[in-house]
């Protein structure tokens, strides 16, 4: 926006070649060096502070230093970070007003910003979200009070919108149940193993049962077996590591393994439920 000023500063017209926005260049960084007081460069980002200029009192944009108290507040109320930072806007700011320095913008044009682009004041939501915790218990499940502790850190990956407050909410009864679950970093067919009751083998054989070696690292190592008998004929598939770690699900489902032959085989993995009938559902 390019600015006219007559003797009682009320004209103002717009130029179609300056920004339509205000962008921050936030570099954040981290405390570190000998004595852990100097701020070492961690990344960049821009940021749109178009809002929070524009809600600032017009004598406060004169005054405005890049990485200074100033704008560094600015830049804690656009991003998600605990250590320190720098934020550089007045060049952006010059060149939204399309003038040279901050000092030449009127308080004419900043009124006409402010009309023009009705700038908003922050407003705080609060929502109550479920969560599913994986916890490792390194000595067993048994009665040990897993999500009795837990602390957390929210951060949210929209544009301009930071978590200021995340509190663990106390469970209710039924919310206190532990359920036991597989090692999310095993491969996704091994954690799929585990809570299986029963496989399907190229959308045939129902397989109840099946052998498991021990998980060396090696990718040759034969770790899973499927034995099954149709009529008279005896079948086995032999899965290594490496055909266990490239299966991936589609969307059905179904996972797709090389067995150590070579032959592509499709399994599938399904939990059994015992059927209970209701009193008076039962036929006599």
């Amino acid at each position: 926006m390019k600015t006219n000023e007559t003797q009682n500063e009320s004209v103002s017209t717009m130029v179609t070649n300056t920004p339509e926005n205000i962008i921050a260049r936030v570099v954040l960084q981290a405390w570190g060096g000998s004595k852990g007081d100097d701020a070492l460069f961690l990344a960049e980002k821009e940021v749109d502070v178009t809002n929070a200029v524009l809600l600032l009192e017009h004598r406060a944009v004169l005054e405005l230093q890049d990485a200074s108290g100033q704008t560094d507040e600015i830049g804690f109320t656009h991003v998600d970070h605990s250590g320190p930072l720098e934020v550089y806007v007045t060049d952006s700011i010059c060149s939204f007003f399309g003038v040279d320095a901050l000092s030449d913008i009127t308080s004419a044009a900043f009124a006409e910003a402010r009309r023009r682009l009705n700038p908003s004041a922050p407003a705080y939501v609060k929502t109550v979200i479920g969560i599913e915790v994986i916890a490792k218990i390194h000595d067993g499940i048994s009665g040990h009070p897993a999500f009795d502790d837990l602390s957390v850190v929210v951060k949210s990956n929209s544009k301009n919108v930071s978590i200021t407050r995340a509190d663990v909410l106390p469970a209710s009864a039924g919310r206190r149940k532990q359920v036991p679950v597989p090692d999310p970093s095993e491969p996704y067919f091994v954690q799929a193993l585990a809570l299986a009751s029963a496989v399907s083998i190229n959308d045939g054989a129902i397989l109840t049962s099946w052998s498991m070696s021990d998980w060396v690292g090696e990718p040759t190592n034969e770790v899973l077996r499927f034995d099954w008998r149709d009529g008279a004929t005896n079948h086995s598939i032999i899965l290594t590591e490496e055909g266990i770690e490239m299966a991936l699900p589609d969307d059905n489902g179904e996972f797709f393994v090389i067995d150590q032959e070579g032959t592509g085989v499709v399994v599938r993995f399904f939990t059994l439920m015992p059927i209970r009938l209701a009193a008076g559902q039962a036929s006599h």
